[in-house]
């Protein structure tokens, strides 16, 4: 259980850190993204007022007035007249006849006025006044517009190149991101045995006490029940003697409780192995049927063969007599209790349900259940026997065998079910 802790509190901090790089880098990321995406903006509308020509003074006016604070660009910062040379761009008119002429290519490289035709050709084909446009290795920008002549101009911007800084940001944050997150998981697992160490310390002390005080208690239990026992001897049998036995048969039952719930939370005093579920079903079955029929219970119990699971045969066993014992316990008076082992049909797993009428069940909690010391009856008044550790107890040994165990209600009737994952 405690390293269930350890890995839990190493995964949460991991989930946390994880959250907290998703929005820092995501945010650069996203933040560069947008700022590319206007920066294509800008120019292209630089080249629409310029007639596909940019210059450092007749670029300025499409980027704002930059002594302004409220059109400045705050993320991209004061405008640069050098920055226009590193635009790569080019615009063509098409007359009436359709002829398609090259008004400005000096700021591309190495391609061809045939080329820019087609290019020119593809763009008219889309009948779109702006989009992307694929050139080879590079994705263009383009926007059509009519000339100060009236033809119409199209401008052409490689936004290829201006979104090169928004790819080298992702690949950043996703290399700093991972090797920020596999650093804190290794640092994390190097400083968690430590961090933890008093909750250890603490946890292995009350397992301690517990086992310790049980075993100091079963003594003089042992003498009370024999000094019971010999008072009958004695023909001094009365209504104190028995009230006396049950006490102590009460109280025994409770410490081999406490005792047990302190070695299940052990996970080293487990030695786990294949063992037949059927048939220890079968049996803890059998050994209750003449208690339910004491209670006057319809007792109806199926069993499939054969299923074998991962699992300690006295600790399963133990879990089986803990559901029989609760399923009696709060069973309607003749009422009726379910026992059916199958084999879940999607998937591989072996299915106990365990169920009891019970009427009065309808709108009760069922979340707590499994909780240590949980009753539901908080006054400890109730005429329902039991300590609160039973379930408790089922559930710790069922998560050892790695399986999972719940509760529900359904009909008029209260049912657990164990999962365990079957093996040949």
């Amino acid at each position: 259980m405690i390293q269930k802790f350890r890995w839990k509190f190493i995964g949460a901090s991991v989930a946390a850190l994880l959250i907290v790089l998703l929005i820092t880098l995501g945010s650069l990321v996203g933040i560069t993204r947008i700022q590319n995406q206007n920066e294509v903006n800008r120019v292209l509308t630089a080249l629409v007022k310029n007639e596909g020509h940019l210059s450092p003074h007749n670029a300025q006016p499409a980027f704002g007035n930059q002594d302004d604070l409220i059109n400045r660009n705050f993320l991209a910062g004061k405008y640069n007249p050098e920055a226009v040379y590193q635009y790569r761009y080019f615009a063509v008119t098409i007359d009436a006849n359709h002829q398609v002429k090259v008004i400005n290519n000096n700021n591309v490289y190495k391609i061809k006025n045939t080329e820019i035709a087609d290019i020119t050709r593809r763009t008219l084909a889309e009948h779109n006044k702006q989009g992307n446009i694929k050139a080879g290795q590079n994705q263009y920008a383009y926007r059509v517009t009519k000339d100060s002549a009236g033809q119409t101009l199209i401008v052409f911007l490689n936004e290829t190149l201006i979104y090169n800084r928004f790819w080298l940001m992702f690949r950043v944050a996703v290399v700093l991101g991972i090797g920020a997150l596999i650093v804190f998981a290794l640092v994390l697992i190097l400083v968690s045995r430590r961090a933890i160490k008093p909750i250890i310390d603490t946890y292995h002390k009350q397992q301690e006490f517990i086992t310790n005080a049980g075993h100091e208690l079963k003594t003089p239990l042992a003498v009370i029940s024999a000094n019971t026992e010999m008072e009958e001897m004695l023909g001094n049998d009365s209504e104190w003697n028995q009230s006396t036995k049950e006490q102590v048969d009460k109280l025994t039952k409770l410490v081999n409780r406490l005792i047990s719930l302190a070695r299940a939370g052990e996970m080293g005093e487990l030695t786990l192995s294949k063992v037949n579920f059927s048939k220890i079903v079968e049996q803890s079955t059998q050994d209750f049927k003449s208690i339910m029929k004491k209670n006057d219970l319809t007792y109806q119990v199926s069993i499939r063969e054969g299923l074998n699971v991962i699992a300690e045969k006295h600790s399963l066993a133990e879990i089986i007599n803990i559901l029989l014992d609760n399923a009696r316990k709060y069973c309607d008076p003749h009422g009726r209790i379910r026992v059916e082992l199958s084999k879940s049909p999607l998937s591989k797993n072996a299915v106990l349900r365990i169920s009891n009428t019970y009427k009065e069940g309808k709108n009760k909690n069922y979340t707590h259940f499994f909780e240590r010391f949980y009753r539901e009856d908080e006054s400890h008044n109730s005429k329902k026997g039991g300590f609160g550790i039973g379930l408790a107890m089922a559930r710790e040994l069922v998560q050892a065998f790695r399986g999972k165990i719940s509760v529900g209600y359904k009909g008029e009737d209260i049912v657990f079910t164990v999962s365990l994952k079957i093996v040949k």
